[in-house]
């Protein structure tokens, strides 16, 4: 259960799901999602920290772009 407390972005790839879907960016950063797929790809947490943090990211956002940019951050997954 310790998984579920905390904060999703303190994690490497929460960090740069966080960076990838800034809604400030004006467009998808290609680079930072290639890393996010490597990061749960090479690591054991990496996939469940990368839906905790996907899951805040959505969660009640009304910002366009950051859902945006979050939706095609997890499809180059």
């Amino acid at each position: 259960m310790e998984f579920l407390l905390g904060n999703p972005y303190s994690t490497p790839v929460g960090q740069c799901i966080e960076r990838a879907t800034d809604g400030s960016l004006q467009s998808e950063d290609w680079t930072l999602n290639m890393e996010i797929c490597d990061i749960i790809n090479e690591t054991e947490d990496g996939p469940k920290d990368a839906i905790r943090a996907v899951k805040k990211r959505l969660n009640g956002n009304k910002n366009y772009r950051e859902v945006m940019l979050t939706l095609t951050s997890r499809r180059s997954r």
